[in-house]
């Protein structure tokens, strides 16, 4: 923590105590919270269910061996639920994140409501992919969730390309550690570049060992090894200058030397730890993977054994009395004639190995298996393939069913992961401008994230439906007993169905008191048109009057005149 990134000298010595002590928390952590027996069953989850990641017990993941697993089963169904998860939690059609006040009548009123729009949707549009690599990473992380249960993200602002960069990295190469109360507060990420690579990613960042640009210069290909470490900033001084005025430091160190590179800081954590199940006292999750991962290993040997049988059934071992009998090398061809397979009596001289041993295994002992896998990753859920004329309603039913399935899941990789990354989001652009300030009247207080995945825009979906079958049920009724619509509120029954629309923005919809205003004027002025026809009616009716007083006058006074 004594190291300052402006200090060249002390960055580049060697035998560095923060670059020591880093390395060392990072054998400490990858060692300990039960991490060796998790990672043994990542890698034979990895095996089955998801062969492009695995390694995670090897020095450098980059040299593993990639499995071929004899069943796709498994992979199909991992990554079905790691698009359900994409679809129902951040998708990119709906907006899944928003931000609001504690203060719900505040929320509600027009110009805060407008302003929680706009800034919605700048932080939703910094996703896209014209700004950020965020929903490839983001559907990368949740098929490791699905897979191992856990997922690693990283995010930082690129100011030269003016872009964000958002990562998911692989398990095998980032450890973290959570506090008290179980929260992720530190990591640390080790990974292996060749020279120039190095070179190219610590350009502005430190100087490099001698070894490292030596080797660069002849353009090597050996690889040096490097971490990243992000911890809270013990000595954390708010409107200090350098790493001190941060509350994260972020150390890159090399393993070469021992050397610090660089120590900087972040304001907010960089680094997103989303599990899918979390025992108490732990530290790593577990996921549907590790559910599935018994029947993928019955799946994978069942698929086994019945190649065998039938490797066995149309390859069959021969028998053979001697090696003067062969006359084909050891080989059968088709159409080929094998000289020596009879002997002068017509005996016949090769003969198939008969075993007798057979699996026993039917295609339906195998769907059993394959059913479970499913089940284990909700597959009945999480895909509608082979269903055709589904109605809304099926559909919200579907959905409402993933959410009860998801409900604990769902909340906890919202609070670990996607409400997180949307309010550091927001960070980032309200320090650089993109973001106007909130009306005067919400100065002041507490902002929070408003997260609404897809299944729960579902069930507000379904509470709009609810009152509209409730307003047609009431129909009938208002008829014959009118004050039965009395007892509805309408600025209730509005807010409701507007609220049962997420997708709606708030401008569409007037306050309490501005739509009591338009309602007043709206009165006034039928008062003012009702006057006024009034007063034209009596106009008129006088008018008539009148009308008829002269004609009937000249007549009376012709009569009452004296003679």
């Amino acid at each position: 923590m004594n190291a300052i990134a402006g200090d060249v000298t002390a960055l580049a010595r060697e035998k560095h105590p923060a670059a020591q002590a880093t390395i060392r928390r990072w054998e400490e952590l990858k060692s300990s919270n039960q991490r060796p027996e998790h990672e043994e069953s990542w890698d034979e989850i990895a095996r089955l269910i998801r062969p492009q990641r695995g390694g995670h017990s090897l020095s450098d993941p980059s040299g593993r061996r990639h499995e071929k697993p004899l069943s796709s089963e498994p992979i199909m169904a991992a990554s079905s639920f790691a698009a359900g998860l994409y679809a129902g939690l951040t998708n990119p059609a709906n907006r899944w994140g928003g931000l609001e006040t504690p203060d719900e009548d505040l929320n509600k009123w027009k110009p805060m409501a407008e302003w929680n729009d706009i800034a919605t949707r700048r932080v939703i549009a910094s996703f896209t992919p014209a700004l950020s690599s965020f929903y490839p990473a983001t559907f990368q992380g949740y098929a490791d969730i699905a897979a191992f249960g856990n997922m690693f993200g990283y995010d930082e602002l690129d100011q030269g390309k003016r872009r964000f960069i958002d990562v998911t990295l692989s398990l095998a190469e980032v450890v973290w550690e959570v506090d008290a109360w179980g929260r992720v507060w530190g990591w640390i990420r080790k990974f292996r570049l060749v020279p120039g690579q190095a070179l190219k990613l610590f350009k502005d960042r430190g100087p490099l060992p001698d070894k490292i640009r030596e080797a660069a210069e002849t353009n090597a290909t050996e690889k040096f090894t490097f971490y990243q470490h992000v911890l809270i900033n013990e000595d954390w001084q708010p409107g200090r200058i350098g790493p001190r005025g941060k509350a994260y430091v972020s150390r890159y160190v090399c393993e070469e030397g021992e050397c610090l590179i660089s120590e900087r800081g972040y304001d907010d954590m960089p680094g997103y730890v989303a599990r899918w199940d979390v025992d108490s006292g732990h530290t790593i999750g577990t996921g549907p993977g590790f559910i599935a991962l018994a029947s993928a290993r019955v799946n994978h040997e069942m698929e086994a054994s019945a190649l065998r049988a039938r490797q066995f059934a149309s390859d069959p071992t021969l028998l053979a009395p001697g090696r003067e009998d062969w006359q084909l090398n050891g080989q059968v061809r088709p159409g080929y004639v094998v000289y020596g397979g009879l002997n002068m009596r017509g005996d016949q001289m090769l003969r198939p190995l008969q075993t007798g041993a057979w699996s026993g295994l039917t295609d339906q002992d195998k769907l059993a298996k394959v059913e479970e896998i499913k089940n284990a990753f909700h597959y009945a859920l999480m895909t509608v393939q082979g269903r055709t004329g589904m109605t809304s309603e099926e559909t919200l039913i579907m959905e409402e069913a993933r959410m009860r399935n998801w409900a604990p899941h769902s909340d906890r990789i919202m609070e670990e992961y996607a409400a997180r990354k949307f309010e550091r989001r927001f960070r980032l652009l309200w320090k650089v401008g993109q973001i106007p300030p909130p009306p005067a009247e919400a100065q002041g207080l507490p902002l929070q994230v408003r997260y609404q995945s897809a299944a729960a825009m579902a069930m507000k979906a379904r509470e709009g439906l609810a009152v509209r079958q409730f307003l047609a049920d009431l129909a009938p009724l208002a008829q014959a007993k009118p004050r039965v619509m009395d007892r509805l509120d309408e600025d209730a029954l509005v807010e409701v169905l507007h609220e049962a629309s997420p997708s709606l923005p708030a401008k569409l919809l007037r306050g309490r008191d501005e739509a009591d205003k338009i309602a007043a004027e709206r009165a006034q002025q039928a008062q003012m048109a009702q006057a006024m026809a009034m007063a034209r009616e009596g106009a008129g009716a006088l008018k008539d009057v009148a009308g008829a007083a002269a004609a009937v006058q000249p007549q009376g006074m012709a009569e009452g005149a004296p003679q």
